[in-house]
């Protein structure tokens, strides 16, 4: 499909390009990583501290890392983080190689810490940029058209990362993935987008400034409220019961794999639709298509046969797809540029804060009450939350701003939600 005047500009090709290529990285290191600290000689609960440590640290660091994107040049902080994402993924990966006997799981947890550490300051970054390299009135377009790639990404790298692993070992996965990070620096050193000037201050007073554009927008903090329950309760749903459920039946880590790929599927299916479908109730959209988002988790607990599971799997991946685009416009429009950043950051912080604690209390419930049971609970959960997004008034009122076409480069980001329409 053509792409938007907006959307063809070599910057944010160039963007594209760079984020792509860094999300195949941590695609390569997320298909791998487990399997590591297993051969270095660590057990399930070494595996799910190391995977634990890098969520913790990001959670705990990303309010930081929001206030950074906001204050310092973002093309600097994206290439300084996925260097120190290169690094540490690139001297586990020599170790590996060099002198495997010498790897201990200590070093995995370091390097998760280090990770997660660094993707606190470029995830906000990478928000921010979108909104400097394109106008308020096509961000909707180039926000399908970018994650179309990375979902693509997501799709393709795991299988080879897997076959690579495979054959050659953890260590040669791990430094491919070191490139990729090394690529995407090389790629984005060259980005040119024009920063304006920042105010100084501390950091307290940055992080106090985006908390007050945060929660002077009830449809912003009230999905950033559903999330941070909605979200831990699917993880554990999908990445931890999931498999439990499928574990004890003819074939089911292959049936695994296939849903996990219809998932992936689908969220491709949903960049697609991003492009042609632009709601004008933005958010509104979001909650609506978000309703059938935890429809493959009933499925698992009621009748977990593989063509219901694939069917509901591209269901799902498609609604999500489709939420994250919607709501990553709505937050870009709605959001002075100066404090996308901070405001990007919390509401990842919200998302990911009770991860670690959901993965823990969902995998020792199943154990006394039985998987399914707890599937029941995070399916009703996640469909609880999302309904309860409805009555919120600026939910059902916020507009997008209109498609992009002439005068759209020079749109403005309005100060506060245009929802004052009737309905």
């Amino acid at each position: 499909m053509p792409l938007s005047t907006s959307t063809r500009r070599p910057d944010f090709f160039r963007y594209v390009v760079g984020r792509g290529v860094s999300t195949a990285g941590t695609a390569l290191v997320n298909v791998v990583i487990a399997f590591a600290v297993l051969a270095a000689g660590g057990d399930g609960l070494a595996v799910g501290i190391v995977l634990a440590g890098s969520v913790l640290t990001q959670t705990l660091l990303i309010p930081v890392g929001g206030v950074v994107a906001d204050r310092v040049d973002r093309r600097t902080v994206v290439v300084l983080g996925n260097a120190a994402l290169a690094a540490a993924h690139g001297t586990m990966g020599l170790l590996l190689l060099l002198a495997p006997e010498r790897v201990a799981v200590w070093m995995f947890g370091a390097a998760a810490a280090t990770t997660g550490a660094a993707s606190a300051a470029v995830q906000p970054a990478f928000q921010g940029l979108v909104v400097q390299l394109v106008p308020p009135a096509a961000l909707q377009h180039a926000n399908a058209s970018l994650r179309l790639v990375l979902n693509l990404a997501r799709i393709a790298v795991p299988g080879l990362g897997a076959t690579l692993g495979a054959a050659f070992g953890h260590g040669q996965v791990l430094l491919a993935a070191a490139v990729a990070f090394g690529a995407c620096c090389a790629v984005l050193a060259g980005l040119r987008v024009v920063t304006p000037p920042r105010a100084a201050g501390r950091v307290l007073t940055g992080a106090r400034e985006g908390w007050e554009a945060f929660r002077g927008r009830p449809w912003m903090w009230g999905y950033a409220l559903a999330g941070a329950v909605a979200v831990p309760l699917w993880l554990a749903g999908y990445q931890l019961l999931g498999p439990l459920v499928l574990a004890g039946r003819a074939n089911g880590q292959a049936h695994w794999g296939w849903a996990v790929s219809a998932f992936s599927g689908g969220m491709v299916l949903g960049s697609l639709i991003a492009l042609r479908w632009r709601p004008r109730r933005v958010m509104l959209a979001c909650v609506l298509v978000q309703l059938v988002w935890p429809l493959p988790l009933a499925v698992l607990a009621a009748h977990p046969e593989l063509p219901w599971l694939l069917a509901a799997m591209l269901v799902s991946g498609t609604s999500l797809e489709l939420a994250v685009v919607f709501y990553e416009t709505a937050r870009q429009q709605q959001v002075p540029e100066e404090l996308v950043g901070r405001v990007s950051s919390l509401s990842m912080f919200g998302e990911t804060a009770l991860v670690p604690l959901a993965y823990v209390l969902a995998g020792t419930v199943a154990d006394r009450i039985g998987s399914t049971t707890v599937m029941w609970i995070c399916c009703a959960g996640v469909l609880a939350v999302t309904v309860a997004l409805l009555p919120v008034r600026d939910v059902r009122r916020l507009r997008r701003l209109p498609a992009a076409g002439p005068g759209a480069a020079t749109a403005q980001v309005p100060e506060r939600p245009t929802s004052e329409a009737p309905d």
